[in-house]
């Protein structure tokens, strides 16, 4: 049987299916951050293309906490949400980056991390030039 379930934590929605031991994350958002850093749908779309090239040409990306690489898992899906959508229940803006990872077979502590909610989310893993703004500066969708 298929068995999906959904957690919401924070910023980060999950997408959990037993059966194939696949779990999608809401990646970054439009907005404000966790670190209270403001990402544009525009500036999001450009991230999720930069990280879509690296995987085309072959990066290993999968580590896990930035610290090691890792065969644990897959980035089987990376996209950005075409529209205001609901995944498991959660609502997904649109121009929300999404990504599904696959974990593979002999790392069920891993999958089991993921369920139990020891791994609640990625990272973008990226660095970035950032730019004090006043408070009354427009913001750009």
């Amino acid at each position: 049987k298929k068995k999906k379930q959904n957690i919401s934590k924070s910023n980060t929605v999950q997408e959990l299916n037993d059966e194939l031991m696949q779990v999608t994350y809401v990646v970054l958002k439009p907005g404000v951050d966790a670190h209270g850093d403001y990402f544009s749908k525009e500036e999001i779309r450009k991230a999720k293309e930069s990280f879509n090239q690296a995987l085309l040409g072959n990066a290993n990306l999968s580590n896990l906490f930035h610290v090691m690489k890792t065969k644990s898992f897959e980035i089987i899906e990376s996209y950005t949400a075409p529209c205001n959508m609901e995944l498991s229940g959660n609502s997904i803006e649109e121009g929300s980056w999404l990504c599904t990872l696959q974990i593979n077979k002999g790392f069920e502590p891993i999958w089991e991390g993921i369920k139990n909610g020891d791994f609640v989310g990625v990272s973008i893993g990226a660095l970035a030039l950032a730019e004090e703004v006043s408070e009354d500066a427009p913001i750009e969708n």
